[in-house]
């Protein structure tokens, strides 16, 4: 029998946290036994609870570890972005970009985990929704009255806080039907290619010029934001 490392208190409990985030993502809070947790973190039973009390415990540590992982670092990056046309466009290829393209086991499981809240109680939805919702709002309310004063975006009957909203439900959508192996729907182009697409329709829908995007949305010159 192999024998198991023995690691530092702080690390075998982040090693717990991040190793027991498939098992959540496959069966859900209530479905995953502590039993299976274990055994997916590689432990036993005993030494799970002497890092964690109880299962509620330990999910909550894994969802506070995903809202400060590195795709929460990426993710607070764009936002930094100055109000602009520009950074308008930015936001939304970035974040149709980030549930189209790619194939990172992190981000699969992050989505899947995503999924699996909605078809329950939604507190992982919820608490990145809490973490990171108002600062998207804020940042594509303040892009779109750049854009407006720039003579870039015509006034919609839509609330920019929903556009914003809008961007986001409809790229996840996409990540939905691609999630398959077989991907539910084969829209006849490849995922790059999806993304312009659906970032151009996005665009669009906010309001924006089409000489705008043309003089703002270079895909190619995008593509370091989601390497």
């Amino acid at each position: 029998m192999r024998k198991r490392i023995r690691l530092p208190c702080r690390e075998r409990r982040q090693a717990i946290v991040t190793a027991v985030q498939g098992a959540f993502a496959d069966k859900g809070f209530d479905g995953t036994t502590t039993r299976e947790l274990a055994r997916a973190a590689g432990v036993s039973e005993a030494l799970l609870y002497k890092h964690f009390p109880s299962k509620e415990s330990l999910y909550v540590a894994m969802l506070e570890a995903c809202a400060d992982g590195p795709m929460a670092t990426e993710f607070t990056r764009v936002l930094t972005l100055p109000p602009s046309t520009s950074t308008l466009v930015v936001l939304v290829h970035f974040l149709t970009s980030h549930f189209v393209l790619g194939e990172d086991p992190q981000k699969t499981t992050m989505h899947r985990l995503a999924l699996r809240s909605l078809l329950e109680d939604a507190e992982f939805v919820r608490l990145g929704a809490k973490q990171f919702g108002a600062s998207w709002i804020r940042k594509v309310e303040a892009c779109i009255t750049a854009a407006v004063k720039a003579g870039d975006l015509k006034a919609t009957p839509v609330r920019r806080d929903l556009r914003a909203w809008f961007v986001h439900h409809l790229a996840f959508a996409l990540m939905l039907h691609l999630h398959p192996k077989i991907p539910a729907v084969d829209y006849g182009i490849s995922r790059s290619t999806l993304v312009t697409q659906a970032v151009w329709f996005l665009l669009r829908g906010m309001g924006l010029e089409e000489t705008a995007i043309r003089r703002h949305y270079h895909p190619e010159a995008l593509s370091h934001l989601t390497s």
